[in-house]
């Protein structure tokens, strides 16, 4: 699995996971012009809810979606941003 460096708060680097969810959670979320702590806060989660998005409650899914203003199922369905990129850049 591919990952992502980010500075903890106390200076020492984090690892976070990059699966296809939180890629598309991401990308949301920076399209909104939200950071992922304040998208964790919004949606009533801790921050360390995005190392479990690989198969997340349907709860986690649920305040997610709210949080962004989306629907479940366009957050679970949509297409990550770099995989729409590689797929405009082909045709």
């Amino acid at each position: 699995m591919a990952t992502a460096s980010e500075r903890h708060p106390g200076g020492r680097p984090r690892v976070r996971p990059a699966s296809p969810l939180f890629e598309r959670i991401e990308g949301m979320a920076k399209r909104r012009g939200i950071h992922l702590d304040e998208l964790a806060e919004r949606a009533g989660l801790s921050r360390t809810v995005f190392y479990t998005l690989n198969d997340p409650k349907v709860s986690t899914a649920k305040a997610l979606a709210d949080a962004l203003g989306v629907t479940v199922d366009r957050l679970i369905r949509e297409e990550p941003a770099s995989k729409r990129t590689a797929r405009k850049r082909s045709a």
